[in-house]
């Protein structure tokens, strides 16, 4: 029993560090099309472009 509840104990804070990571990518991701959206925007509306 003990080794089933250490071993529940290490895939519970691997799936939480995994789910971390997923969401910092995400919003590291989202950050750049944010950014890559608003150039893009930017350029359309310049009267000089």
């Amino acid at each position: 029993m003990e080794t089933i509840t250490v071993a529940a104990s290490r895939s519970s804070t691997f799936s939480l560090s995994e789910m971390e990571m997923l969401v910092g990518s995400a919003i590291v991701i989202a950050v750049l099309v944010w950014m890559v959206l608003s150039r893009v925007r930017r350029d359309r509306n310049s009267p000089h472009a």
